[in-house]
């Protein structure tokens, strides 16, 4: 290590950046550097071999970062990419830990390995060496080795400017900083791969990786301490009082208690808040990811109303589920608490045995609330589908449904729901209202035995009433607690479905070359391993279909039955057939939407199990039937280019609206006022039929895949714009199947 790097990364930032040079990582070795930080992070991978990346995977930024998406995926954590402006850059590098960092300064590519925070300066990070050894470097030093490649295409002309103004050479350094900040503040940096586990994980690593159950433990620690200290508190003030004498030293000691409470209620409230978001924002990544993993059959066949009633129980399932088990928990102790105080007062363990029954009685009650409330969400979720559905049809139904008919079921629906939501009302005033005031009656009741009998002294009936102050305040905590554990679960059988499904899938192959299969210029209708057979180019096949069969769930009848085909690059298919032959679903299988029930389907030669069902999907891109493709609310260019990525680069959009403008598109362009940065769909501008088919069309072509499959996509056009659309297809997709009507 340089002198700089022994002195702890020295005072001058550019020995700093000089130094980084002993701690960067090899491309040969990225796939070790990911395993070691995977590691490192508490992210727990798999344990096989670490891949090692091909000169090909190294090419451009683009099979770079599909490299580590799919190495990162073998080794069973996920690679999020980060991207930041040039003046955030510091704050992101000190958040994304454990995080791959590319540094792009020199002939070969390195990289470094951000383990986390390092020292109490907040301005230091823990970097991994290839020894899996970590040395402590100034997050600006990493910031100021990034920026070179951008600082480099300035920097002339930064001097130069500096020269013309006669700055002198010793405020020329500051001066040089100021106007790089000035200039490269708003340029985006990426590079930059944060390491996670996969939504799809075991959601008990996720948490622990969160550290939400040691959070927990500290939250429960706090309380229980709390909760004693409290009790201490009217210990040593009672005796005092009930000894008619205020000894000072017992009043000290209850004063200092008390301000030890403080301390700890703060506590709590900020793990308690902690815990929530970490678990809030876990269960919502699990669940988005659980929606996106779903099969076509299972969306089509829960409609529009029945998602959204999921939607709203998700946004009820965090909040009551995590506070409704602390509070129970927390409410546990304090009953068992307030029944030891009990047993100690006048009225002994009858005391204590008769909180125990009103305690079970509560539970009892909170049970009834349960299938109250399974009702009355049934009610409600079934009043919110039937909504959706009216809202989506509202033309069909004006054209076609007669007007008496239009309201039809509505006031036996709500007439239902107010009866569902009269009983909930009525079980929430009993858990939460009568049952703890309820128990201050009973618990002073309980009394009444040994005062008739004349047994105990004050002390003891004072303890006794303290007792029962206590378990009615813990009491109302169960009653919460226990009501919203239960809206929890009801809450639970809605979107478990979303939360397992996001478990879905084996696990992912090695990272492959992203050109497999592909020529090395990437040429269409010339792959790899081509050879000649006199003048008859004998092509590799990039799709194979070996006797295909598919059935839709629920139907007897298969839709697609022993197919078999082979797609060599640079070939156009048209298939064509009769509706309902199977067409569709036919191209939902090849482009990895669909997973046949039999049959054999390789793409380069590799199967969907083993190159996996993303990296499929980026290889064969397809544009669906119109009423199963959408115009997202946003931009025209982000609808364009969502395929492709997003934020995008300058030359996306210049290839997008080439595209758009070989389509035909440009007139409308012309037309909108934004441009490509219009916004387009349900609340923004409205595009026509064709438009919306030719807009899909486009989006297919940007995606960049080895094959584009194209279902009924140009049945909308007229003759002119047919030839003109198809001309850009034909020049622009590598391999195509078109699927048409005859």
């Amino acid at each position: 290590m340089t002198a700089a790097a022994q002195r702890g990364w020295g005072a001058r930032p550019d020995e700093a950046v000089d130094a980084l040079g002993a701690i960067e990582w090899p491309a040969e070795r990225l796939g070790d550097a990911l395993d070691a930080l995977a590691l490192e992070g508490g992210l727990g991978p798999r344990a096989v071999a670490a891949p090692i990346p091909t000169a090909g995977d190294l090419r451009s930024a683009d099979a770079l970062g599909a490299w580590i998406d799919q190495a990162a995926a073998y080794l069973g954590v996920e690679a999020e990419p980060i991207a930041a402006r040039h003046d955030e850059l510091d704050a992101a590098l000190l958040r994304v830990a454990p995080a791959l960092v590319w540094l792009r300064d020199g002939e070969a590519p390195r990289f470094l390995a951000i383990a986390g925070r390092a020292g109490r300066s907040g301005r230091d990070v823990s970097v991994l060496r290839a020894d899996r050894s970590t040395a402590r470097v100034p997050v600006e030093a990493i910031t100021r080795r990034i920026s070179r490649p951008l600082e480099a295409q300035v920097l002339p002309e930064i001097d130069r400017v500096l020269a013309r103004a006669g700055v002198r050479p010793r405020r020329r350094s500051r001066a040089r900083q100021a106007l790089l900040r000035e200039r490269l503040g708003a340029a985006i940096v990426d590079g930059i791969w944060s390491l996670r586990l996969p939504p799809g994980a075991p959601f008990r690593r996720q948490l622990a990786a969160a550290r939400v159950p040691r959070r927990l433990l500290g939250l429960l620690a706090a309380h229980v301490s709390a909760y004693t200290l409290w009790i201490l508190v009217w210990m040593t003030v009672g005796r005092s009082i009930l000894d008619d004498h205020l000894d000072e030293g017992w009043l000290l000691a209850g004063a200092l208690l008390l301000a030890t409470v403080v301390p700890l209620r703060q506590l709590m409230a900020w793990l308690s808040g902690v815990v929530a978001i970490d678990a809030s924002a876990l269960i919502k990544q699990r669940l988005l990811s659980g929606a996106l993993a779903l099969e076509p059959e299972e969306v089509r066949s829960e409609g529009a109303g029945r998602f959204l009633g999921r939607v709203i129980e998700s946004e009820a399932i965090e909040a009551l589920a995590m506070g409704g088990g602390i509070a129970s928990v927390a409410s546990a102790f304090e009953l068992a608490a307030a029944a030891v105080v009990l047993a100690q007062g006048a009225a002994g363990a009858l005391h204590a045995l008769l909180l125990v029954a009103w305690a079970a009685l509560v539970v009892a009650l909170c049970a009834r609330f349960y299938r109250r409330r399974a009702r009355w969400t049934a009610a409600r979720l079934a009043m919110t589908h039937d909504l959706i559905e009216r809202m989506v049809g509202h033309r069909t139904r004006l054209a076609q449904e007669r007007h008496g008919r239009w309201h039809h079921g509505e006031d036996e629906a709500l007439s239902q729901y107010a009866l569902g939501s009269r009983e909930l009302d009525r079980s929430q005033i009993e858990i939460g209202a009568l049952m703890p005031r309820g128990w201050l009656i009973a618990g002073i009741a309980g009394l009444l035995p040994p005062f008739l009998a004349g047994s105990g002294s004050a002390a003891t009936y004072a303890v006794a009433l303290g007792g029962v102050l206590l378990a009615s305040r813990a009491l109302q905590g169960l009653s919460a607690g226990l009501s919203s554990l239960a809206s929890a679960a009801i809450a639970w059988e809605q979107v478990s479905t979303l939360f397992q499904a996001a478990a879905r899938g084996a696990a992912p192959p090695p990272p492959l070359p992203p050109d497999a299969g592909r020529s090395p210029s990437g040429a269409p209708g010339v792959a790899a391993g081509a050879e000649s057979a006199g003048d008859v180019e004998v092509r590799p096949p990039v799709l194979e279909a070996h006797e295909l069969s598919f059935r839709h769930k629920g139907r007897a009848r298969p839709a697609v039955v022993d197919v078999s085909l082979r797609i060599a690059a640079g070939d156009r298919i048209l298939l064509e057939g009769p509706s309902g032959g199977g067409k569709s679903t036919l191209s939902a299988l090849l482009s990895g939407l669909r997973a046949p029930d039999a049959g054999l389907l390789l793409l380069n030669g590799l199967d969907r199990h083993m190159l996996g069902a993303a990296a499929w999907r980026r290889r064969v891109a397809a544009a669906p039937q119109f009423h199963e493709n959408y115009v997202l609310a946003g931009t025209f260019a982000y609808n364009l280019l969502m395929g492709r990525r997003w934020p995008p680069r300058p030359g996306d959009l210049a290839e997008a609206e080439e595209i758009c403008r070989e389509l035909g598109l440009g007139e409308l362009l012309g037309r909108m006022p934004g441009g490509l940065e219009q916004v387009v769909g349900e609340t923004g501008w409205q595009l026509s039929h064709g438009e919306r088919s030719r807009l899909y069309i486009a989006r297919a072509l940007l995606q960049g895949a080895e094959v584009v499959v194209l279902d009924e996509s140009f049945a909308a056009l007229d003759p002119e714009t047919l030839e003109q659309a198809l001309r850009c297809v034909l020049r622009r997709a590598r391999t195509l199947v078109v699927i048409a009507h005859p």
